[in-house]
């Protein structure tokens, strides 16, 4: 058995071994993209600080190698999705085992760092690569990344399976229909596996993407995929969507294994090997799971991270081996599969001089697989305008966070 303090690590060169030669990464900003040991390469001339976590960002070519140095080197590495991101204060001290940290609202809508050893990331990563191998994933498959690699969900589906099981990963412009369509036609490879969310579903579904005949395996995760948007894929293309559940906290919980459209919108699949799910008096879903989350900076309750079951934002009930899923209990709004923080774009609009009361809340949107949208009721004084708050939130959020309703209150 590995020694914990290198068991990433040494997976990965493991791979290395066994796969040097082979295209492990292409990337927009990379001709000709990387071989497993260009890869490896580019992770040892990175020259990390002397302190503190690594930041790597998303939209960096230089994210997958960032993560590799880290772990080299036993530091902790900070994912982040955009350079033009500060990260977040942590407010505690970090134990040397450590080797990822998250900084996100999640679903309780509360901002805070979350942190990851050893064995919890690999247990997640595996969890998801032998979940990948039961949906027909084979040596000659790649991924397509059109989310987000340092999102929860794009992180444990797509960077994990790569340096953990050598699954090359095939990183996009962006999700737009046509970036998809250039990956699937690139390169000699006939046979693809493509995450993404129920919003990414719908339009790729509309704009006859789908039809294409490398994509082996379809997974949506995020927010609700409605019955009618899957049999509508299936019917169209006899493309069986998947759906994948999990939390930021835990990993991955349920996946639904099925050959053919579920008949349930509430199921969210079976409960995955290793883990245990069950729920309280009030339906509440608790997950047990070696991939938990060691801590938090800020925690929702005194006990979150040291009871044997997390208790997580989502209620539901366990059906069998089969979890159903009806609502959430968090403050984060669900937009298109980003959770989104009320306080963040609340001190957004208050940061503008003449914003003198700013009330954030969500409503459902008339596209399902959007789920929810970004409200926000704004007092104004004279010499401010609803047009001057716009741009300001705008240069300081995230396309995603931007209210799409605004209100004015009066004075």
């Amino acid at each position: 058995m590995l020694a914990q303090c290198q068991m990433l690590y040494e997976r990965w060169t493991g791979i290395l071994d066994k796969r040097r030669h082979d295209l492990a990464l292409r990337h927009p900003d990379l001709a000709d993209g990387w071989t497993f040991d260009q890869l490896d390469q580019e992770a040892q001339k990175i020259v990390l600080p002397e302190s503190g976590p690594i930041v790597a960002n998303g939209d960096d070519p230089l994210f997958i190698p960032t993560v590799l140095a880290a772990w080299a080197k036993r530091r902790p590495v900070l994912i982040q999705e955009q350079k033009k991101q500060v990260p977040m204060e942590i407010h505690t001290d970090l134990p040397n085992d450590i080797a990822l940290i998250k900084q996100s609202c999640g679903a309780s809508g509360i901002e805070r760092s979350l942190f990851y050893g050893e064995t919890r990331l690999l247990a997640e990563g595996m969890r998801n690569i032998h979940a990948l191998e039961s949906l027909g994933m084979t040596s000659d498959c790649r991924s397509l990344g059109a989310i987000s690699l340092a999102h929860s969900y794009g992180f444990g589906c797509l960077v994990l399976p790569l340096l953990l099981a050598g699954i090359p990963l095939d990183v996009l412009s962006g999700p737009l229909p046509m970036f998809v369509q250039q990956g699937l036609d690139r390169g000699p490879e006939k046979s693809f596996f493509l995450p993404g969310v129920p919003a990414l579903w719908k339009t790729w579904w509309l704009t006859k993407i789908l039809h294409h005949p490398s994509i082996r395996i379809a997974v949506s995760a995020g927010a609700p995929l409605s019955l009618e948007l899957e049999q509508g894929i299936w019917n169209d293309t006899g493309l069986k969507v998947h759906n994948f559940y999990g939390t930021g906290e835990t990993g991955a919980v349920t996946c639904d294994f099925t050959n053919e459209p579920r008949t349930e919108t509430s199921l969210l699949g079976t409960i995955l090997p290793g883990i245990d799910v069950k729920t309280d008096a009030d339906q509440r879903i608790y997950v047990k799971t070696d991939a938990t989350a060691r801590f938090a900076d800020r925690l929702l309750t005194p006990d979150e991270f040291t009871e044997p079951y997390y208790r997580t934002m989502d209620i539901g009930e366990v059906r069998g081996n089969e979890l159903h899923w009806h609502t959430h209990t968090g403050e984060a709004i669900n937009v298109a599969g980003r959770k989104v923080s009320p306080a963040k774009i609340e001190r957004a609009c208050l940061s503008l001089t003449g914003v003198t009361n700013a009330k954030v809340t969500s409503q459902r949107s008339r596209d399902f697989e959007r789920f929810e949208e970004v409200k926000v009721a704004v007092q104004l004084e004279p010499e401010c305008d609803l047009k001057a708050l716009k741009h300001h939130a705008a240069e300081i959020l995230d396309s995603w966070e931007m209210p799409r309703h605004w209100e004015l209150l009066p004075d």
